[in-house]
């Protein structure tokens, strides 16, 4: 049996609140575990996750009763995970905690613990994040070895990451051929609703010929057949609405509707553009944009606020809206000329994006301009 050795501890001493204050009611936990068909009740369990949470700062402090299978301590995770997905919040204490879980259960054999931890290293050096010395490269190695180990074993989660990690690289053909190995394996878990996720997104984003709208749609269809409204279903519903947006409207809406009740933000502006114009639903359509800014200071949502309120004839909110709008264009145009502070790395290709749509909202509105200036 592979056995995962400990690489480096990554907890450091400090003080934490108490577990039972950061997790939501056991009527909500005990929910959780129902939904995913857990063995494990609230009672049995929160004495272990006490312990280790207690004693995050030292594992070795960590005791487990032998009672408690690794694949035990990896449904407490799982429950954490379902605590972010439900929240859409991450508390950095749990998040720890998390981290711990998977680290017992992959010293006790857990080959889904071993895998993901042998990939995360292997993350650490691709990200650049792993300090080059002895100590490191051994990690490495071992991170390594154990991933060809696992391969051999056909270990199904070991294609998946394979593949998540090679997309991440931009090595698609590499990534979409770890995925159908993994889906050999495995094609009706939620895990595998996530690769068909996956699958979907890229025949649905590539450029043509790789591009396939049908073999997309039917991935995104997998998806939602075994995934529960996680994040994945939720986008999966959201881009089987945009394949269904110039062929039905009406079920391009249905579904847009479903990723938008989950706070998914792309969906407030696809809404409002359906609304206002495949449906003429001017008020609704307002709406959903109005959700959008709110939410996210969403640029598409500002714009067709702007062509909403034209729409309506309301001169007035039309006026304010631009104004907004004018302002954000002065303000990148004070960034492109260095007036203000270079923008980070990370908000760049934001910042590209939303320079472009305003170029083409200025350029393209010029009728409209001219109207608003007659009516106001």
């Amino acid at each position: 049996m592979l056995r995962f050795i400990r690489l480096a501890s990554t907890s450091t001493t400090k003080t934490r609140p108490e577990l039972l204050s950061i997790l939501p009611s056991k009527r909500t936990i005990n929910r959780i575990l129902f939904d995913n068909d857990s063995p494990i009740t609230y009672s049995r369990m929160m004495p272990i996750l006490t312990n280790i949470y207690n004693n995050l700062s030292q594992p070795s402090k960590i005791t487990i009763p032998n009672t408690v299978k690794p694949l035990d301590l990896m449904v407490f995770r799982k429950l954490l995970t379902s605590i972010r997905s439900v929240t859409q919040s991450v508390n950095k204490n749990l998040l720890d905690l998390e981290n711990e879980l998977v680290e017992q259960a992959a010293e006790r054999g857990d080959l889904d613990a071993i895998t993901m931890l042998a990939f995360e290293k292997v993350r650490e050096n691709v990200r650049g994040e792993l300090v080059v010395d002895k100590a490191a490269k051994e990690d490495l190695a071992h991170a390594n070895k154990l991933i060809t180990e696992l391969t051999q074993l056909k270990h199904p989660l070991v294609f998946k990451m394979a593949g998540d990690l090679a997309f991440e690289k931009k090595v698609f053909a590499t990534a979409v051929d770890y995925w159908q190995q993994f889906l050999a394996l495995e094609d009706d878990t939620i895990e595998a609703g996530h690769v068909y996720y996956n699958l979907g997104y890229y025949y649905f984003s590539q450029p043509p010929p790789v591009q396939d709208l049908p073999l997309a749609k039917k991935f995104f269809q997998n998806c939602i057949a075994l995934t529960d409204l996680d994040l994945y279903s939720t986008k999966a519903h959201y881009y089987l609405g945009q394949l269904y947006l110039d062929t039905n409207p009406r079920v391009a809406k249905y579904f847009m509707e479903i990723s938008a009740l989950k706070s998914l933000l792309e969906s407030f502006a696809s809404l409002g553009f359906l609304e206002m114009n495949k449906f003429n639903n001017y008020e609704i359509a307002i709406e959903w944009f109005k959700l959008g800014v709110e939410a996210n200071r969403d640029l598409l949502c500002l714009i067709g606020q702007f062509d909403c309120y034209i729409k309506m004839k309301q001169w007035a909110a039309a006026d304010k809206v631009l104004r907004n709008l004018n302002e954000l264009r002065r303000k990148i145009s004070d960034v492109k000329k260095g007036a203000l502070k270079k923008v980070p790395d990370s908000m760049k290709e934001s910042f590209q994006v939303n320079d472009s749509l305003l170029a083409s909202f200025f350029q393209g509105r010029k009728q409209e301009f001219e109207l608003l200036q007659q009516n106001i």
